[in-house]
């Protein structure tokens, strides 16, 4: 038999609880100690702006009542966790993921104080790894407001109601989820955006009670958005350079990824995309840019042009990126070289050479920058057009712009029209439901098809309007183009040269020292039968009444340069009749 020394204790706990119980059924054998004080860390949480101001604020609320709590339970505060992000998932997922990892990795800290069961576990993951705090680290979770203590020792009613209340806050969380996702799309079914607005416009309120919001353009940003789609289908600009200029300008810190994303946004046309499933969906706001010229900004940017635009800035070198090989289709580049004379003279060359990327060339020949600027100067000076002849083509212009101008005033009554006839429609039928003559299904129906066909309008207006706009600034280009071209080459700085090559010229190739070039309409036209003798028509320079060849023009309609000139101008602005169409 083993007797036991009754003046001895028999049972030593640090648990204060285990050592309270067997206390009560072995008294006369149970000697107390002081209770160890164990080490503990507060997490706090808040997940939303609303969540702080109603009911669940960090400093006022949820570490008041920890604090208070450790107090009572004699635990040490060593470590305080306060996450307050709003929206921030990602931030708030690394600080919870950083407190797991801190209260783990010190065995010192047992005890976990939370406000609340959800302030530490809004899902089934997050309570994997609450347990096995407990189960394989031997931890202690504290919920304040709900009185709950956690452990690998817990009754089964404990760990039943924290289970409930697991299971209810990730059936919030889905909930939630699914409302959102129903709500977004309900918002893009309507034409609204149901996020942030793009770079050019922002959210503003419109009515208070009930709270209406609406998405406007944002000044100067807009303004920057509408120039760097128009600089880049000018061809002058690669997205790089496009990027180093619009911060230069207005003094910002925008990354050329940045502006990318910009000039493939179809917002700015009248499209929402839903990342998640690819779909566009059309909105009710202001377009900042037409379709034509992002359509033209589209084909650049995914190479559909003969020649893509790839400037580099970095140096001063106008023809950089726009020159290609004849020989193997490979691009020119810049080489500057520097000569200094024992007299102290220095001397600059510019040479361009082919990059050979395709290994055809056994030697590499170089052209020099004259050699490419004198034969665009002689392109230029086969464009200049005499001061009569300027006077012919102002007039012509005068007549094309009152057809213009007839045209426009036709188009915007037109269209003036139809928008009254569609708001009288859509307060027919307004009233016609209030008076239950056509159900809701139908009134729903029918307004749904007014509203797309008001948008319709409206953007052809826009379209309209732009077209005009652009109608003036064209012919005062191609008048400045007629009349000085050369003089604006020869006194153009890098930037200026690079944007009147791109204007003027679609294709610049170089073989050995010939350079040959492709303009653009209406140069193109012009060019080639101003080399055909037709400045005189078909009359000789002493003409004489003679039979006609078979194939010639009867005297007096032969054409003249004005009459190629004012084909070519109209042709070029064709387009832009249609366009507003």
């Amino acid at each position: 038999m083993i007797v036991h020394n009754m003046s001895e204790p028999r049972y030593r706990f640090n648990n204060t609880s285990r050592a309270m119980a067997l206390s009560r059924r072995f008294p006369e054998s149970f000697t107390e100690e002081p209770p160890i004080k164990r080490n503990a860390i507060l997490f706090a949480r808040v997940s939303t702006a609303r969540q702080e101001k109603e009911g669940l604020s960090l400093d006022e609320i949820q570490l008041p009542k920890m604090r208070d709590y450790a107090t009572r339970q004699g635990l040490n505060i060593v470590k305080e966790y306060k996450v307050g992000e709003t929206g921030g998932q990602y931030k708030e997922r690394k600080r919870f993921n950083e407190m797991i990892e801190y209260f783990r990795d010190h065995e010192e800290i047992t005890d976990l104080i939370a406000f609340r069961a959800d302030r530490i576990s809004r899902n089934f993951r997050d309570a994997v790894l609450i347990d096995e705090l407990m189960q394989k680290y031997d931890k202690h979770i504290h919920c304040v407001d709900e009185n709950i203590e956690l452990s690998k020792d817990s009754r089964a009613a404990i760990l039943t109601n924290w289970n409930v209340k697991m299971f209810v806050a990730q059936e919030y969380l889905n909930r939630i989820k699914e409302d959102g996702v129903n709500t977004k799309y309900t918002k893009l079914d309507r034409g609204e955006l149901p996020w942030s607005a793009p770079f050019g416009y922002e959210h503003k309120v419109i009515q208070l009670k009930p709270k209406i919001k609406t998405v406007v353009p944002l000044e100067p940003n807009a303004t920057i958005v509408k120039q760097a789609f128009r600089l880049y289908a000018s061809g002058s600009y690669s997205v790089k350079t496009l990027t180093r200029y619009i911060n230069r300008k207005y003094g910002l810190r925008i990354a050329s990824s940045n502006v990318q994303c910009w000039l493939r946004n179809r917002f700015y046309i009248g499209y929402i995309l839903d990342r998640k499933t690819g779909d566009y969906y059309p909105h009710n706001y202001e377009h900042l840019i037409d379709t034509d010229l992002f359509d033209a900004v589209q084909d650049m940017l995914d190479g559909h042009r003969v020649m893509r635009r790839r400037l580099d800035g970095s140096t001063d070198a106008p023809y950089r990126g726009l020159i290609l090989c004849a020989d193997c289709g490979c691009t020119y580049t810049p080489d500057f070289k520097t000569k200094r004379y024992k007299s102290g003279k220095v001397s600059h060359f510019k040479y361009y050479h082919c990059t050979n990327a395709k290994h055809k060339h056994e030697k590499i020949v170089c052209i020099k920058e004259e050699v490419i600027d004198e034969a665009i100067r002689e392109v230029l000076r086969q464009l200049k057009l005499p001061d009569e002849k300027i006077e012919e083509l102002r007039q012509e212009l005068a007549e094309l712009h009152n057809q213009k101008t007839d045209f426009y005033n036709a188009e915007r009554k037109e269209l003036v029209r139809r928008r009254k006839k569609l708001q009288e429609r859509q307060r027919n039928a307004y009233d016609a439901l209030m008076d239950k003559s056509i159900t809701l299904d139908l009134y729903n129906e029918n307004n749904k098809r007014y509203k797309a066909e008001l948008a319709e309008i409206e953007q052809k207006e826009k379209k309209l309007d732009g077209a005009d706009s652009n109608y003036y600034d064209t012919v005062g280009t191609l008048l400045d183009v007629f009349e000085r071209a050369d003089q604006i080459f020869e006194q153009a700085e890098t930037e200026d040269k690079k944007r009147l090559v791109g204007f003027l010229l679609s294709n610049l190739r170089v073989s050995g020292n010939l350079v040959e070039l492709t303009p653009r309409e209406p140069f193109k036209t012009l060019l080639l039968d101003v080399k055909r003798p037709l400045w005189l028509g078909m009359r000789d320079s002493n003409p004489r009444m003679v039979g006609p060849e078979p194939t010639a023009l009867p005297l007096g309609e032969s054409p003249t340069v004005l009459t190629i000139l004012i084909q070519s101008f109209q042709k070029c602005k064709r387009a832009l009749f249609q366009n507003m169409v």
